[in-house]
């Protein structure tokens, strides 16, 4: 069932992503969608490290904190966002502030 899922899922992301990147499909967007579109990136940096660094306990309803190497990181990548750094770039540097960080400068 579980293999079912994921080829299906598969299948639909494929075809999705097919459409529009092969040209067949001409569809022009307005001024306004493609305002909207161009912080869609940066929304979905902030989603993917927002949550690492605030997690949550459900069984005593704390939020906690990570560690400063998460934290520094993950302040750095939403000061770049904030600039408005290309979003390869924020990743990039980002990713690179954490491992030295993490693996170098505090064990």
């Amino acid at each position: 069932m579980t293999w079912l899922i994921v080829c299906g899922l598969t299948a639909i992301t494929f075809f999705n992503r097919y459409l529009f990147f092969s040209g067949r499909l001409t569809i022009t967007l307005g001024i306004r969608a493609q305002r909207f579109l161009r912080y869609s990136s940066f929304a979905v940096l902030t989603a993917i490290w927002v949550p690492i660094i605030f997690q949550l306990d459900y069984e005593s309803m704390r939020v906690g904190v990570a560690g400063w190497d998460y934290i520094i990181a993950a302040s750095l990548a939403g000061l770049l966002t904030v600039v408005r750094v290309p979003a390869l770039f924020v990743v990039l540097l980002s990713s690179a502030v954490f491992f030295c960080l993490r693996f170098w400068l505090l064990t």
